[in-house]
């Protein structure tokens, strides 16, 4: 065997791995960080805009709002148990295994 097929042999044992996957796995987690921090921030301009618009509408709102006097406590019920729904909808989501 050659000094070189010696020298060889021996880096080859000590070779890097194709894949290192806790690099992988870090790099995906920041970029899916920044992906989520951007997507939050791209709807910021629709939120402000929303809440502006709903300003706006608000007088009216409350006319629409008074012809409703015997249903509020329902729409109330209603709408708390819409975002009951949607909550335990993201927490499956967000906690699931799978």
């Amino acid at each position: 065997m050659t000094p070189e097929q010696k020298l060889e042999a021996f880096f080859a044992n000590d070779a890097a791995p194709a894949r290192d996957l806790v690099f992988m796995t870090v790099a995906a987690q920041r970029i899916a960080r920044r992906r989520a921090i951007l997507s939050v921030l791209a709807c910021l301009p629709w939120a402000v805009v929303a809440a502006a618009v709903l300003w706006a509408l608000r007088p009216m709102l409350d006319m629409v709002g008074a012809g409703f006097g015997e249903l509020e406590p329902a729409l109330g019920v209603v709408g708390l148990s819409a975002v009951a729904v949607g909550t335990v909808f993201w927490a499956v989501r967000r906690l699931a295994l799978g």
